[in-house]
């Protein structure tokens, strides 16, 4: 809204110059012209303006006066025809003929550019915030229509202005093709404004950009006093993204809001992923597929501007770093978008979080601070029958270090046992522990893992085809093995797991109890080591999955169809 205040600047600036000059061209040579029309700018409220006229004639087809000219306004903090906020100055130069015409019985002064007038800004500023037209700009009359009608009793103006750059260094922000067209219709009650413009490519220069470049169209319509109402639309080349907004813009307070909502966007799984949408977010999270919405807000006063929004997810899946995760679904509030933050307490269903043991069914409860880092207060998954907890911890999913424990309780040996999938491996009893999970950049490591019974129970194993490492003779000490295990009663039951989530794992298990068709029942203790790719073994069941119904029933959303 500040470039169509700075358009009315502009435009005022060439309607001072045509209405002055007319009043002062009957035996006036050009010297006395320019400096009646300069202290009639500096008088309208441009008190550094400066006019030259380097060229007076009958326009061709004798439809008036034609003005060759060069002008600048000053420095514009020091102009109060308009309250634009802004520092620096403004170039004009070019021709315009002023005339006469009858418009409704009514005799007007019409401003017409020859051709396109040239502009250009020196040390502009916006709040004081850098702006830069390296390439100028050009002021027009918008379609065909003379730049400016005026009477004592009207007035209407028909600007468009034409920027190829425009950029902003400190927000590291460009657009390219820029047109902004400009109409107002002042019949000295409340004058209408209409602002339409077109950036065909707005873009985040800095590298990797938050969101990818897009083509932005904005109307923006005022009666009198009252404030802008603003709608538009942004769209990526790719037609992944389409956003609708709407808001408001209060001139005399200088504070406006601004709201921008997307429908579903639909990520496929063999896509680009978010990469499509924002560089910088695909550098965190990778393989990204999923349904996301929302809506951001953006507000603006003389203490400066706020952000936030609203985000749904729907079956998200991706890779952050050496964490796999899918089926999330949920809302989620963001205070700021630029950094994004998101405040603590926010809760997402999870259908699979893979962190060297897969872990499938839970919620987590967390939020993301403008370091990068995040703080999950709550974190539960059901996994074999029981449940895996972690305590509250911080991480940073770009780059992951430190450990997070979980917190076995319940877990069924029975379902366990299934996971693996071994012919003719069955067992009894609930286990409890803890799990803990080290983050060392792209590797995770399960350190010192250990599950226990928290009862006695049983473990049988006796497959109808042994494999052949496990087969031996009546009293050799595999077919013992084989023999003790049949039907083996255990008091106690431990598992440890060590090493590197998809890489080197160990596991060990140690079990003591009896067999009572073995030997007599007599107590056996025995202590079996494992080692391989054994997070294989335990996600080989894990390819299909629903998220269940009642999970997506504890979620809550900010309305009731998506944003």
């Amino acid at each position: 809204m500040r470039l169509g205040r700075a358009i009315f600047g502009a435009a005022a600036f060439t309607v001072m110059l045509g209405v002055v000059a007319t009043a002062t061209v009957i035996l006036a040579g050009p010297a006395m012209i320019a400096g009646t029309a300069t202290d009639g700018l500096r008088a309208a409220g441009f008190p550094g303006a400066d006019l030259r006229i380097v060229g007076i004639r009958v326009a061709d087809g004798w439809t008036g006066l034609r003005f060759d000219f060069a002008g600048t306004s000053g420095a514009l903090e020091d102009a109060t025809a308009f309250d634009l906020p802004m520092t620096g100055s403004v170039t004009l130069s070019g021709a315009v003929v002023v005339g006469l015409e009858t418009l409704d019985g009514e005799r007007l002064v019409t401003v017409r550019p020859v051709e396109c007038l040239s502009a250009a800004g020196q040390s502009l500023t916006a709040d004081g915030q850098p702006l830069v037209l390296q390439q100028g700009a050009s002021l027009c009359a918008d379609r065909d229509a003379p730049l400016l009608r005026w009477s004592t009793g009207r007035m209407s103006l028909a600007v468009e202005l034409r920027a190829p750059r425009l950029e902003a260094p400190a927000q590291a922000l460009r657009g390219d093709s820029i047109v902004l067209r400009l109409r107002q219709e002042d019949t000295g009650t409340a004058p209408m404004r209409d602002l339409a413009a077109t950036v065909g490519r707005v873009e985040v220069v800095s590298k990797p950009a938050p969101i990818v470049p897009l083509a932005v169209t904005i109307r923006a319509q005022q009666a009198g006093d009252s404030p802008w109402a603003v709608s538009g639309s942004a769209k990526d080349g790719g037609k992944l993204l389409a956003a609708s907004l709407r808001g408001s813009f209060d001139p005399a307070a200088g504070a406006g809001e601004m709201e921008i909502s997307t429908g579903p966007i639909v990520l496929a799984p063999d896509g680009p992923g978010l990469a499509a949408l924002s560089p910088l977010a695909a550098g965190m999270v990778e393989q990204v597929s999923g349904a996301l919405s929302g809506k951001a807000t953006i507000a603006w006063a003389a203490d400066g501007m706020k952000t936030g929004g609203q985000a749904r997810v729907k079956d998200l899946a991706g890779r952050s770093g050496p964490v796999t995760f899918a089926g999330v679904a949920g809302d989620v509030t963001l205070s700021s978008l630029m950094p994004p933050v998101i405040p603590k307490g926010q809760t997402v269903a999870v259908g699979l979080l893979d962190v060297g043991i897969p872990l499938t069914d839970g919620t987590l409860r967390f939020g993301y601070g403008r370091d990068g880092r995040l703080d999950v207060d709550r974190a539960q998954w059901r996994w074999a029958g029981g449940t895996l907890g972690a305590a509250p911890f911080a991480i940073a999913p770009a780059k992951p270090r430190g450990t997070v424990t979980l917190r076995a309780d319940g877990i069924d040996a029975a379902k366990l046992l299934a996971l693996v999938d071994i012919d003719g491996l069955e067992a009894t009893g609930r286990l409890g522990g803890t799990l803990p999970i080290s983050f060392d950049g792209e590797r995770v490591i399960v350190d010192n893992g250990l599950l226990e019974a928290v009862a006695p129970g049983t473990l049988r194993y006796d497959p109808a085809n042994p494999p052949a490492a496990l087969k031996g003779e009546e009293g050799s000490p595999t077919g013992l093995l084989m023999g003790a295990l049949t039907d083996f009663h255990y008091d106690t039951l431990r598992v440890t797991i060590d090493g590197q989530a998809g890489g080197e794992l160990r596991a060990g298990l140690s079990v003591r109890g009896s067999n009572p068709s073995f030997y007599d029942g007599h107590p056996v203790a025995l202590n079996l080591k494992l080692s391989g790719a054994l997070d294989r073994i335990l996600r080989q069941n894990l390819d299909v999955y629903q998220l269940p119904d009642r999970l997506r029933d504890r979620m809550t959303g900010f309305d009731q169809k998506d944003p």
